[in-house]
C-alpha cells in the first residue's frame, strides 16, 4: 500500500470513528430527556449536531434512545428555530440506563443526570422501586411520603426529609399495586403536592417527578424506568 493510500484510509477511520462517537468505546447508553425547565419553549435535543428527539414540551420526556457513551455536546434548540437555550458537553458511561432532565428557568437552564433502574429485586414478589425528584423549584425542600394509595400519611415517617431542589429520594421499595405521594412543608402533614393513585406492576421502576404548574401549583409527571 503506498504512503498516499495509507493516508486516505487513516482519514476515512477517522471520519468513521467520529460519526460513530469519536473517543467512545463500549456498549450505548440508553438515555432518556425530560424538560422540566417551566418557561422553556417547545425544544428539539440535538446530539453532536444530530437531532434525536423533536418537540419536546415541558414536564414531557422522551423514549430511551442509543447514544454512544463518552463526551457528547448536548443542546435544545426551540422548535422556533431561536438561538440554543442549552448547549454544553456533558460525558456518559455505558453502564446504566439514564435520564437526563433539563431543570430551572430557561435562562439558567441546568442539566440533571439520573441513573435508571439499577435495583436488585428482592424474592418477594409483588414489590417493585418508586423515585421521587423534586423538580420544582418554588416548592422548595419538601418532606416526601410513598404510601398506598388512599391512606393517610399522619405519623408515617417520610422516605425523604426537606427534599431539596434537583434532589431525588433514590429508589424506594414499594408494594406493587396503587401507590400515592406525598410532598408536603417540612414536619407538617398539609400536602404541596399528592398525585393520587398511581399503578405499580411487579418488577417496576417508577421515578415521579415534581414540577412547577405554570400557572401556579404544582403537578407531577411519572416516569417508568428501564
Amino acid at each position: 500500500m503506498t504512503r498516499s493510500a495509507r493516508l486516505k484510509l487513516g482519514l476515512l477511520c477517522c471520519i468513521a470513528g467520529f460519526l460513530a462517537g469519536c473517543g467512545s468505546s463500549g456498549s450505548d447508553v440508553q438515555l432518556r430527556f425530560m424538560l422540566a425547565s417551566p418557561d422553556a419553549p417547545m425544544v428539539n435535543v440535538l446530539i453532536d449536531g444530530t437531532s434525536v428527539v423533536t418537540n419536546l414540551g415541558y414536564g414531557n420526556a422522551s423514549v430511551y434512545i442509543s447514544v454512544r457513551p463518552g463526551l457528547r455536546h448536548i443542546q435544545l434548540a426551540p422548535v422556533s428555530g431561536s438561538a440554543p437555550i442549552f448547549s454544553q458537553s456533558l460525558s456518559f458511561n455505558s453502564t446504566n440506563d439514564q435520564t437526563l432532565l433539563f431543570t430551572g428557568p430557561a435562562a439558567s437552564i441546568q442539566p440533571v443526570v439520573l441513573t435508571d433502574g439499577g435495583t436488585t429485586t428482592t424474592t418477594v414478589t409483588g414489590e417493585g422501586y418508586v423515585r421521587v425528584i423534586n423538580a420544582s423549584a418554588a416548592m422548595g425542600p419538601a418532606d416526601v411520603y410513598i404510601v398506598p394509595a388512599g391512606a393517610s400519611i399522619v405519623g408515617i415517617k417520610p422516605v425523604a426529609a426537606s427534599l431539596a431542589f434537583d434532589k431525588n429520594t433514590g429508589y424506594q421499595l414499594t408494594v406493587a399495586g396503587n401507590y400515592e405521594v406525598f410532598m408536603t412543608v417540612p414536619n407538617h402533614a398539609t400536602a404541596l403536592l399528592s398525585t393520587g393513585p398511581i399503578s405499580l406492576t411487579s418488577a417496576q421502576d417508577h421515578t415521579v417527578v415534581a414540577l412547577d404548574g405554570t400557572s401556579g401549583g404544582y403537578f407531577f409527571t411519572p416516569l417508568i424506568d428501564q
